[in-house]
């Protein structure tokens, strides 16, 4: 029972450390959001700064180019869907169902690119609307 107990005291000495450095890092964070909201007044901003959303980091799942020139790689082989692509892009990948949304989002979005830019056109067949390499 003493190692037990001896094991739970080291632990909460350890845990009790790192929540004393986070809520050190928590007070630097706000005193940063307090000098910049108080440069955005000094600045002429009218509008409360705490009203400003937070924002997230950007998620990057892709290098330069890579989504576009994958897309163009599959297109080669055959036409297909948008879902399509974005399945095969993750079962290639690895990743799991929970990017799935993501990836469809950014992959439509690079259709829609190649489209304007007239590398990619919509093909209208039996088997409904499938993307396909301008010719």
């Amino acid at each position: 029972m003493q190692n037990t107990i001896h094991g739970l005291i080291k632990k909460r000495g350890e845990i009790a450390g790192q929540h004393k450095a986070a809520a050190k890092a928590l007070d630097a964070l706000k005193a940063d959001l307090d000098a910049i909201d108080r440069a955005l007044v000094l600045c002429g901003y009218e509008d409360d700064p705490k009203a400003i959303a937070p924002r997230g980091k950007y998620k990057q799942l892709f290098g330069r180019n890579e989504l576009k020139l994958t897309i163009i790689n599959m297109l080669r082989e055959a036409p297909a869907d948008d879902e399509a692509i974005a399945a095969q892009i993750i079962a290639s990948k690895g990743w799991g169902d929970d990017v799935h949304a993501d990836v469809l989002k950014r992959v439509r979005h690079a259709i829609q690119r190649q489209q304007k830019d007239g590398h990619v056109v919509q093909d209208f067949g039996p088997d409904g609307c499938l993307w396909k390499l301008a010719p």
